[in-house]
C-alpha cells in the first residue's frame, strides 16, 4: 500500500517477505527497472507493491479454512462494503504449521546430519484493514493497516552450517546433542504498517493531491539457546510526504513532491540510533502518438551523507500497424548504508554510499490479435562502492575477524530477460519466462545465490466455475555463501540447480462456496536456497471458502 516494508533494524534494511500473507490483498504490482525518482533512491532494481483490498457496494463476508502437509492449518475471515459514501475491508488470519527441520538432513557435508530429524514449527496471526470516507466529491480521507504477529523455530548457525538440537561448548569450541532437546533458537516477530493518506482533486480533476502520513515499527526478539539469552530488535520509520500530479496537457503530466523520512534501529545490545532524509522529486510523463517518455529528478539530503541527485529517463514507442513496441531506460542511483551496516558492532560508520547506473532495452511484439505477446530486455546494471562482508577485517574489542567495509571497485550485473504468453484471450493460456544473469564482484567472482539461469513454465485453464494452473520453475546452480564449510573444512562452491513443479486448481460450487486444493513440489525435489538449510518437500494442502 505504499509503505516501505523494508526494516530499519535488518542488516542492508532488507525486506522480511515470509510472514506476508495474501489474505484481504487485491493484487501485486511488480514494477521492474531503476524506480528512484519515485520511490526512493534505493530502487535501482524494482519496486513490488502489495495492495490491500478496498470496500465494494453493499456490506459482504467470507470465513475460510485450509488443511495439509505438515500438520499445517490455516484459518481466515473477513468483511467489506460500503457505508454511504464511505468503504471498508477487514480481514483477520491464523496460520499454523507443524513445520519441517530447517537443517537439510539431506545434505551429507553437514556434521552430525543424521540428527536433522527434528520440526521447526511456526505460526501467523494478521490483521489488515483499509478504510476510505468520502470528505467531499473532489475529496477522500483512506486509511491503511496491517499486523502481522509470527513466531518460528530455527535450527542454530554454527561452524558455517545448520545445525539441530546442539548445545555449543564454548569450552571445547564444537557442538554437542542438547541434552534436553529444546529447540536451539526461535524467532518472534510483529511488524505494524499503517498510512493515512489525503486524496484531492483541484481545479476540476487537473490537479491531484495527495498527502500521506506512512508509519512502520517492526520488532524481532531472538531466543538463542546456546547461550540462554535473546536478542531484541526493534526499527521505526516516520514518513510524511506531499505529491502533485497535473495534468498539463491532455499528452503531458508533470509530479513533483516533498518528502521527509526518519528511521531508527535500537537492539539489545546497541543504543538507539536514526537517520533523517529530506526529498523532493520531478518527473514529467509526455505522450503522443506512439511515443512515450517519461523524465524524472530526484534530490535527497541525508543527515549524515549529505545530498544526492540520482535521474531516469525512459522513451518509448509503439508502431500501432505491427504491434511492436520498442523501450529503453537509464537510471542512477544510490543506497546509504544501513543502520546496522553503520553502527552495530561489525559496522563502520566510515563507510559511503553504494552507487548504481542502469540501462535496459526491451522490444514487446503482439501478434495474431494479441493472442500471443512476446517481450525480451536487454539490462546491465554498474554498482560502485558496493558494502559487503570483508572476513579479513580487525575490530577492536570483537572476538573473529569479519565485518561489513566497502568493496572497492566496481560489481555488475546483466542479462536478458525473455517472456512469451499464448493464447492469452483463450480458456487455456501458457506462459514461459527465461532470465540469464550474469553477476560480478569486484574480485571478478560471482555474486552469491544468483543462478546463471532461470526457466518458468506454466499452464492456465479457467473455463466456468472450474480454473486450474501448472507451474515449473527450473533454476540454475548457484554460489554458496562463501565461509560454509563441509565437513571436512573445504569451502562449498556451489548450490546443485533444481527443478520444480507446483499445482493449483479451484472450483466455484455455488455462489456461496468455494473449494480449492493445490500440490507444492509436485516431485518432491530436495533443493536448497542457502548452503545447509533444507526446503518444504511434497505438499498438499485443500480449502475452502463460504462467502455470505
Amino acid at each position: 500500500d505504499g509503505i516501505a516494508a523494508n526494516d530499519p533494524t535488518d542488516v542492508n534494511r532488507g525486506a522480511d517477505f515470509s510472514n506476508i500473507l495474501l489474505d484481504n490483498v487485491e493484487r501485486i504490482e511488480v514494477v521492474k527497472g531503476a524506480m528512484s525518482v519515485l520511490y526512493g533512491s534505493n530502487a535501482t532494481a524494482g519496486v513490488i507493491n502489495i495492495i490491500t483490498r478496498s470496500g465494494s457496494q453493499g456490506v459482504h463476508g467470507y470465513a475460510g479454512v485450509e488443511a495439509g502437509t505438515y500438520n499445517s492449518k490455516k484459518f481466515s475471515g473477513g468483511l467489506n462494503g460500503s457505508v454511504g459514501e464511505h468503504d471498508f475491508s477487514l480481514a483477520i488470519s491464523r496460520l499454523t504449521s507443524q513445520g519441517y527441520s530447517l537443517a537439510n538432513a539431506d545434505n551429507n557435508a553437514i556434521p552430525h546430519a543424521g540428527n536433522t530429524s527434528e520440526d521447526d514449527a511456526w505460526e501467523n496471526t494478521t490483521f489488515s484493514g483499509k478504510f476510505t470516507a468520502q470528505l467531499c466529491p473532489a475529496a477522500s480521507l483512506t486509511g491503511v493497516i496491517r499486523y502481522t504477529d509470527a513466531e518460528m523455530e530455527l535450527d542454530d548457525w554454527g561452524s558455517g552450517y545448520a545445525g539441530d538440537r546442539f548445545d555449543y561448548d564454548f569450552m571445547t569450541w564444537s557442538y554437542a546433542p542438547s541434552p534436553d532437546g529444546v529447540k536451539d533458537n526461535s524467532l518472534e516477530t510483529q511488524r505494524l504498517f499503517t498510512r493515512l493518506n489525503l486524496h484531492a482533486l483541484l481545479f476540476d480533476g487537473q490537479v491531484v493531491s495527495d498527502v500521506d502520513y506512512k508509519f512502520s515499527r517492526q520488532e524481532r526478539d531472538a531466543y538463542d539457546n546456546d547461550d540462554n539469552d535473546s536478542y531484541d530488535y526493534l526499527g521505526k520509520t516516520d514518513e510524511l510526504s506531499w505529491q502533485l500530479s497535473w495534468q498539463m496537457t491532455p499528452s503531458n503530466q508533470l509530479t513533483l513532491g516533498v518528502g521527509y523520512l526518519n528511521e531508527s534501529s535500537e537492539s539489545s545490545s546497541s543504543d538507539e540510533d536514526d537517520a533523517e532524509t529530506l526529498s523532493t522529486w520531478l518527473q514529467d510523463h509526455y505522450v503522443v502518438g506512439g511515443f512515450d517518455l517519461i523524465a524524472g529528478v530526484r534530490y535527497d539530503h541525508h543527515d549524515q551523507f549529505g545530498g544526492k541527485a540520482t535521474w531516469r529517463i525512459a522513451p518509448a514507442y509503439t508502431f500501432e500497424a505491427t504491434g511492436t513496441t520498442l523501450r529503453a531506460s537509464y537510471a542512477t542511483g544510490f543506497r546509504t548504508p544501513s543502520l546496522y551496516e553503520l553502527y552495530s558492532g561489525y559496522g563502520d560508520s566510515d563507510l559511503d554510499p553504494e552507487k548504481s547506473r542502469s540501462w535496459e532495452f526491451g522490444v514487446d511484439q503482439a501478434l495474431l490479435d494479441e493472442q500471443a505477446v512476446f517481450g525480451v530486455t536487454w539490462f546491465h546494471t554498474r554498482f560502485e562502492d558496493r558494502i559487503g562482508w570483508d572476513n579479513s577485517r580487525v575490530i577492536p574489542g570483537m572476538a573473529w575477524p569479519g565485518g561489513y567495509a566497502q568493496l572497492d571497485g566496481k560489481s555488475e550485473t546483466q542479462g536478458v530477460e525473455v517472456g512469451v504468453t499464448l493464447f492469452a484471450k483463450q480458456p487455456l493460456s501458457c506462459r514461459i519466462d527465461y532470465t540469464y544473469i550474469d553477476t560480478q564482484d569486484p574480485d571478478g567472482a560471482r555474486m552469491e545465490r544468483r543462478p546463471l539461469n532461470k526457466i518458468h513454465a506454466g499452464l492456465r485453464y479457467n473455463q466456468g466455475a472450474f480454473g486450474c494452473n501448472i507451474d515449473g520453475y527450473w533454476v540454475d546452480e548457484r554460489e554458496a555463501i562463501s565461509s560454509a564449510m563441509d565437513e571436512n573444512g573445504n569451502t562449498v562452491a556451489s548450490l546443485d540447480d533444481y527443478f520444480l513443479v507446483n499445482l493449483a486448481a479451484d472450483y466455484e460450487v455455488n455462489d456461496f462456496l468455494t473449494l480449492y486444493a493445490r500440490v507444492d513440489n509436485l516431485f518432491d525435489e530436495h533443493y536448497e536456497e542457502a548452503w545447509s538449510y533444507a526446503t518444504a518437500g511434497q505438499s498438499f494442502y485443500l480449502g475452502g471458502k463460504v462467502h455470505f
